[in-house]
């Protein structure tokens, strides 16, 4: 009996050694199972936290010289307090360089709405992504939003108008918002759907027109005067032919090409074209009657210039070049419209200055504080050469020669001190204690623009440095660099705004590192204006008087007539001067270069080589005047350009700055 209830004793405790083991996995499973839920919610809970912030980005509308970007940052979280850093993306680089970053205090559940803007020639390229970041007070990211071509909606574009029965067929055209180059700058691509009653009032804000799918002799006699008249003033048309050739051509006589016959898909003996499939489209056989036309590389297109514009002719429709696929995807389509609209518009003689106006103005800046105020080392160099060869086996054979070699224990140090006393003395003019600062504000005297100032800036060291704007300006940014420093995390200038107050400033890699900003203030110009009655004696130059009613002294000024520009020699405030009197500094003869070209590239260095030499940075500041100014003039208009010193100053800090002013005036 004792052994059964010693048995059955054994048994229940198996039993509860089990049960105990079931419950002791099944919590540890239920354990398990709540860690990962609360691990989970913790998941949930940081990243709830992380999307505390809601950001929004909208253009408003743009002026000549600048970009507003309105950016609105909602705190749903906790009180934060950091800087909203704005900044461009672009897979062409160049643009990412500039970090433009606002202080924000944002209260816990409060909205704030502010403008970043942004000038227009510190972007190359606006198919960048505007990428907004907020940072907290450690730099740290706590929120990101980019958001997509955002620029292109207030961008400068050019406009393509399209004439066709088959529109939505074309509107690959645009390349999809990518950039073309166009007269020394890239611009978006805007399309416009074009009918015979649209078509006379769209013209003149058209840069290309393509006819594809159309028939032409519908159009009136009015209609095709114009788009002759148009393309002999400068546009550039583009005609896709293919199975619809004949009707294509019918009301486009004047362009001398006649359609022979038209091949059906593979019957007709093409070259090969680098980007379209043409054996699976209608060919056309164009003739040409006139004579004038070259063939494309790579494209298969009949091109020409024609008055001050240019005509490309395809043998086959781009309509169905694209309906029948045989242009291929995206990046075949963009790099097809781009070789087609680059090769036609090469023929393209534009009415207005033909010149890269970003190149040759970039080119100038870079010149200002170049002057005789400029670093020169080189006595300092001879120096230290000197020293290092006296200091050595010389001094030993002098000392050896007078029979004195036991004291050149003490002559070593004497000569090291003597030597760095020299350096010392000779490395004065060259001691670099705060940033230094070269500007120039053009102001328009005939009013209807806010002036400009141009900042030539260095420093000695190569930390990071800031200044502050002087009160007024509203935008500052880089001027348009080729450099392409910065990799995707990193920024080479740095634009900070603190309540009112803009700053200005690079991150150098080495000391003297320069850079060129733009600046934009809102203030009145000067008083009074320039007046001149002048006559274009052709290459005998300009005769006439010019009249200074400002009260600013021009130590130099500049007429610009028909492309030309001649530069004379001091102009009082009030005064008027007749130009077969002054003394001219430079005219429209530069040898291989002439305009503002030779102004930049043979003048300015010979005035820095030669006797003018103390004048070469007010001269650079005339010359950053007259570029600013070319391109908005057209050859019929004078432009009086005028310089003096000691203009206002454009920072608010401790540096040196040299300033000049600007004062011009179209007539």
């Amino acid at each position: 009996m004792a052994e059964y209830w010693k048995k059955c004793g054994k048994e229940i405790d198996m039993g509860n050694k089990i049960r105990i083991s079931k419950s002791f996995f099944l919590l540890l499973a239920f354990g398990i199972l709540l860690c990962g839920v609360c691990i989970g919610r913790a998941d949930m809970t940081v990243k709830a936290k992380e999307q505390t912030f809601l950001i929004d980005a909208e253009m408003l509308p743009s002026d000549q010289s600048a970009y507003g970007i309105q950016l609105k940052v909602e705190n749903q979280g906790q009180d934060w307090e950091g800087t909203v850093r704005l900044r461009m993306i672009s897979d062409y680089g160049g643009s990412n360089d500039c970090a433009y970053d606002t202080a924000l205090s944002l209260p816990q559940g409060s909205t704030k709405q502010f403008v970043v803007r942004v000038p227009k020639d510190s972007i190359d390229r606006t198919d960048a992504v505007v990428r907004v970041t907020l940072l907290d007070k450690n730099a740290g990211e706590v929120a990101r939003k980019e958001f997509g071509r955002l620029l292109q909606e207030e961008a400068d574009a050019l406009t393509l108008g399209i004439l066709s029965d088959e529109y939505l067929s074309l509107t690959y055209l645009d390349m999809g918002g990518s950039e073309f180059y166009y007269d020394g700058k890239t611009y978006p691509i805007r399309l416009m759907e074009l009918n015979q009653d649209k078509l006379e009032g769209s013209l003149d804000t058209l840069n290309f027109l393509v006819i594809d799918s159309y028939n032409t002799s519908v159009l009136s006699d009015k209609a095709l005067e114009n788009i002759k008249q148009w393309r002999d003033n400068g546009g550039v048309l583009i005609v896709g032919t293919g199975s619809c050739a004949e009707e294509v051509l019918s009301g486009l006589d004047d362009l001398e090409i006649r359609c022979t016959k038209v091949y059906e898909p593979g019957e007709g003996t093409y070259d090969s074209s680098d980007y379209v499939d043409v054996s699976q489209l209608s060919m056309a056989e164009l003739t040409d009657m006139s004579g004038r036309y070259e063939e494309g590389y790579g494209i298969l297109i009949l091109m020409c210039s024609w008055g001050d514009g240019a005509v490309g002719i395809l043998p086959y429709s781009l309509a169905e070049a694209a309906q029948l696929n045989a242009i291929g995807g995206y990046g075949q389509q963009k790099s097809f419209v781009e070789s087609l609209l680059q090769q036609v518009s090469s023929h393209h003689r534009s009415s207005q200055y033909d010149y890269n106006g970003t190149f040759v103005f970039t080119s100038i800046c870079n010149f200002l504080g170049n002057g005789s105020n400029r670093l020169r080392f080189g006595g300092l160099k001879v120096i230290v050469i000197l020293y290092v060869i006296f200091v050595g086996p010389i001094l030993y054979l002098i000392l050896r020669f007078a029979k004195k070699r036991d004291f050149y224990w003490i002559a070593v140090p004497v000569t090291t001190l003597v030597g760095i006393f020299l350096v010392y003395w000779a490395g004065r003019g060259v001691e670099v204690v705060n940033t230094n600062v070269y500007s120039v504000t053009i102001e328009n005297l005939s009013g209807g623009e806010k002036a400009q100032s141009y900042l030539h800036c260095y420093d000695a060291g190569h930390k990071e440095w800031e200044l502050r704007l002087a009160e007024g300006y509203e935008y500052v940014g880089p001027l348009e660099d080729s450099y392409y420093r910065s990799s995707d995390e990193n920024y080479f200038y740095h634009i900070r705004k603190e309540g009112d107050r803009l700053f200005f400033g690079i991150r150098p890699s080495t000391g003297f590192e320069d850079s060129c900003f733009q600046a934009g203030i809102a203030k009145e110009p000067e008083n009074g204006s320039i007046y001149s009655e002048l006559q274009d004696n052709g290459r005998l130059g300009v005769s006439g008087t010019v009249t200074n009613e400002t009260g600013r002294d021009f130590k130099y000024f500049a007429v610009v007539m028909g492309g030309e520009v001649f530069v004379y020699k001091y102009l009082p405030a009030g005064a008027d001067i007749k130009l077969e009197a002054a003394e001219m500094v430079y005219n429209n003869d530069g040898g291989y270069y002439d305009g503002i070209w030779g102004y930049c590239f043979s003048f300015l260095p010979e005035v820095q080589s030669g006797e003018m030499a103390e004048d070469v940075d007010i001269l650079t500041a005339l010359g950053i005047g007259i570029s600013f100014v070319y391109p908005r003039a057209d050859t019929t208009r004078t432009v009086i350009v005028g310089v003096t010193e000691d203009w206002d100053k454009v920072v608010d800090d401790n540096c040196s700055e040299v300033s000049y002013g600007c004062l011009y005036a179209i007539q």
